[in-house]
């Protein structure tokens, strides 16, 4: 990972991932329409003293037949209630890669790019129970199973990429079906997770699925 640029810092000042006890990884293989076109590991760690109770998921991806997205890292810093504080996203092309950066600062959410040679900043709307996502990194979803409730929660959801903007919610099952969690709304999909709560399976749109190994 590279270090956090001063716009965040500014916000937030967290600990690297790196500082954070690892806990056990997981590795996903991503497939479309059953053939498969990435792989993932991740690795949920807990929080430290400057955010206890917290965790901190960090995900290495690559996905051989997309150029832009051959390689990539991402981290996401979440509180104790399991909601989003920071997140990070580093691509790694010949083109000299970028870094993505997104912050909470009250109602918004604070996206900075950076490339070589230039940086951009904007901001987009914020909302209860936000979860970043990015098509190429599906560990992410392990945050809105987090977040699913019986009852149903819902969720905004942002791409920080793109700034896309997702309104959903999830719904965990009851008794033998409380591993199972459905997203409709905006985005739809289906969630599977183990005893312990770590995603093992995402079923999504356009045949895209993720498994754990």
């Amino acid at each position: 990972m590279r270090r956090l640029a001063p716009l965040v810092l500014a916000i937030l000042v967290l600990p690297q991932p790196a500082q954070a006890q690892q806990g056990e990884p997981v590795t996903y293989s991503i497939t479309r329409a059953g053939a498969e076109i990435g792989k993932e590991a991740a690795t949920l760690s807990g929080g430290d003293a400057s955010n206890p109770g917290g965790t901190t998921l960090v995900v290495r991806a690559h996905y051989p037949g997309s150029p832009r997205d051959s390689a990539l890292e991402a981290m996401l810093q979440r509180d104790g209630a399991r909601q989003f504080v920071l997140f990070q996203l580093d691509l790694h092309d010949d083109a000299g890669g970028s870094t993505i950066l997104a912050a909470g600062s009250g109602a918004r959410v604070i996206l900075r790019t950076d490339t070589p040679g230039s940086k951009a900043v904007r901001e987009v709307p914020s909302g209860e129970n936000l979860v970043l996502l990015d098509d190429h990194v599906l560990s992410l979803y392990q945050a809105v199973a987090d977040l699913a409730t019986p009852a149903g929660t819902r969720m905004v959801g942002i791409y920080p990429r793109s700034g896309r903007r997702v309104q959903f919610q999830a719904i965990r099952g009851d008794g033998d079906q409380a591993r199972r969690i459905t997203l409709s709304g905006q985005l739809t999909g289906t969630l599977l997770v183990s005893e312990s709560g770590r995603l093992v399976r995402a079923e999504l749109p356009g045949g895209l699925v993720a498994s754990a190994r």
